[in-house]
């Protein structure tokens, strides 16, 4: 039974925010015995979220896939990254639809899934993506970390005629790179220095950057985003989550999902934060 596997191999005191509220992880398994005894469905979602499906007006079909964030289930981390650039607080997986508890157990049962029955959760994958390339073709791109930074090489491998993509705050991931259907967008991070030498260092060495700003353009938004960024021209990475498709050294923006005007114009004060705020824009130039 996949629940008393779970039940007897997971982090059981892991605080998960469920609903909104901090709940354990034994409780939310307790709760919910007959669905975490049961295989998800899938674990490739299709054009089922604002970002992905706005690849389809440039004939791009993406399957993504969302997994539990940094510690939020295990202490070995699935964002190795995570605290160094600051982002477990604002990760998309509180944000939207992601919150939601519904959303939240499924992320929770596909991360199960691939922490404890590795092999059953590689298989399934495999079949997912043999099936959507054979049903979307050239169309199709794969991003595997939508809320994780995970290193899928093996399975990427695999698929040589199907177009992978992901973003990664691990430098080395980016510069050790070697798969040609397989692109990386560094996503840069002002909140620690070794964030800061970090992003410093993909500019250098050219890699795309992903930047995101503390901002949704709503009235009441203070933050401007500069027309340039690190020298270059920065371009929206909103209008579709294709990066693939970006030139190389491309710096992109990102606008800030999943918060009020309130939340924003407070933490525009903040130096220390995974967002570009009005604190901290200065030193980035």
């Amino acid at each position: 039974m996949l629940y008393q596997h779970y039940i007897d191999n997971a982090e059981l005191d892991r605080l998960v925010l469920f609903g909104g509220e901090n709940v354990t992880l034994e409780k939310i398994l307790k709760d919910n015995q007959d669905y975490f005894n049961k295989l998800p469905p899938k674990l490739l979602s299709v054009g089922s979220d604002a970002k992905t499906i706005k690849g389809e007006k440039i004939k791009v079909k993406t399957g993504i896939m969302y997994l539990a964030q940094a510690d939020m289930l295990t202490r070995k981390t699935l964002c190795a990254f995570a605290d160094l650039a600051g982002c477990k607080k604002d990760c998309l997986i509180h944000a939207g639809r992601l919150g939601m508890k519904h959303a939240t157990k499924a992320i929770i049962r596909r991360t199960l899934l691939y922490l404890y029955q590795k092999e059953m959760f590689d298989s399934m994958l495999k079949n997912e993506i043999m099936q959507l390339s054979f049903e979307h073709g050239d169309r199709l791109a794969v991003r595997l970390n939508g809320t994780s930074d995970i290193d899928f090489e093996y399975m990427i491998k695999e698929f040589k005629n199907v177009q992978f993509y992901d973003y990664t705050k691990i430098l080395p991931r980016v510069s050790n790179n070697k798969l040609k259907n397989y692109d990386l967008t560094y996503s840069f991070s002002p909140y620690s220095k070794k964030s800061l030498q970090h992003g410093r260092q993909a500019v250098k060495q050219k890699f795309k950057i992903a930047v995101a700003f503390n901002t949704k353009g709503s009235i009441g938004d203070t933050l401007k985003i500069p027309t340039r960024l690190f020298g270059k021209k920065i371009v929206s990475f909103d209008d579709t989550d294709a990066r693939f498709l970006d030139k190389k050294g491309s710096v992109g923006y990102l606008t800030r999902k999943g918060s009020s005007v309130k939340v924003r114009q407070a933490d525009n004060k903040i130096r220390d934060s995974f967002f570009i705020t009005e604190a901290n824009i200065e030193f980035l130039n």
